[in-house]
């Protein structure tokens, strides 16, 4: 197994700059299938909105796996009703993402103008991603040195000389003027200074990169954006792979952390091996914590309910919280 953290957490960033009104994104089913993180906010449509009514008022089928409400993450059953604060888990089909935006009424614009603050191996692979995809990208590096540097391997990217720390020459720099800004110094607390800034400055999208994730429960009533841990990442590769190890079959295909790793998404590829095959969910005895988000089969992708059924060869997305332990597909039943 060969991981490279840094090369992970460019190529998650990328997919958060895309779909600038989500928090966090992760991809399943061969990118057929998202779990995407929102925050619910005063003015949002979701305040004090009731699960029941969701798919009304967004005007497409999701499904909310997972609350997150005062730093514990809550399985929410329909009658369960959104709060101002609330971080919500939303399964959905990858196709369905920007009409869940536009149902919510949250406008994005395509991001054509980046502001990297630090110029370290994340950057560096970021700023290769994006200046492909046409994307103007400005990088702050404070090492002069390092700048000729990048400077010689980025040709498309502006370099810039200077201390990214220094409000005053992020100002000259027209800092206020960027879609997005992402902060990628080697310090945690700085890359929380520059992001909380750019808040207040009006920067409409702000990725914060934090070497440690040991107080998210305090870091959730920060203005930080999205925030993405190369560590964390790097750990669901490693986690999916032991996984794998351990049982080989009916392992997981993917694992992903959320809910600040209260909970835990996973994805499995229904095998003659598995138990309940073509039989209603209705029917189906799930343990305690286990929740089956999606269901993925060769041509459509559905947000299940109790008629739903999988088969031989279907993808399904399982999210699971509290004290369930799932190493294998047929660990989620009774």
């Amino acid at each position: 197994l060969t991981v490279n953290p840094e090369k992970q957490t460019a190529a998650e960033i990328e997919r958060l700059l895309r779909y600038p009104g989500f928090l966090k994104r992760d991809t399943f089913a061969k990118g057929r299938v998202e779990i995407v993180e929102l925050e619910v906010d005063g003015k949002s449509k979701l305040c004090n909105t009731s699960l029941n009514d969701l798919n009304a008022i967004i005007r497409c089928k999701v499904l909310v796996c997972t609350v997150l409400r005062n730093g514990k993450a809550v399985a929410p059953d329909g009658n369960f009703v959104l709060r101002e604060g609330d971080r919500i888990y939303v399964t959905a089909p990858a196709n369905n993402l920007a009409m869940l935006l536009s149902g919510l009424g949250i406008i994005t614009h395509k991001v054509s103008r980046v502001l990297l603050a630090g110029g370290g191996k994340v950057s560096f692979y970021l700023a290769q991603i994006l200046q492909k995809s046409g994307v103007a990208v400005q990088l702050i590096e404070q090492d002069k040195d390092r700048c000729l540097l990048l400077a010689g391997l980025l040709p498309k990217t502006c370099i810039v000389h200077g201390d990214a720390s220094s409000f005053t020459f992020l100002e000259s720099e027209g800092f206020s003027g960027f879609d997005a800004l992402v902060t990628l110094t080697g310090l945690d607390e700085l890359n929380m200074v520059i992001s909380l800034y750019g808040k207040s400055c009006g920067i409409p999208q702000r990725i914060t990169k934090l070497g440690r994730m040991d107080n998210l429960g305090t870091l959730d009533n920060l203005s930080l954006g999205s925030v993405v841990c190369p560590k964390e990442l790097c750990c669901n590769s490693i986690v999916r792979y032991v996984r794998a190890l351990q049982n080989q079959a009916g392992a997981a295909i993917s694992v992903h952390s959320i809910a600040n790793g209260q909970a835990e998404a996973m994805e499995f590829l229904v095998d003659k091996t598995t138990l309940h095959c073509g039989i209603p969910l209705k029917k189906i005895n799930v343990r305690r914590n286990v929740l089956i988000a999606c269901i993925s089969h060769s041509n459509k992708t559905e947000i299940p309910n109790g008629e739903s059924s999988f088969s031989v060869g279907d993808t399904l997305i399982i999210v699971t919280s509290g004290d369930a332990v799932v190493y294998q597909i047929n660990d989620i039943f009774q």
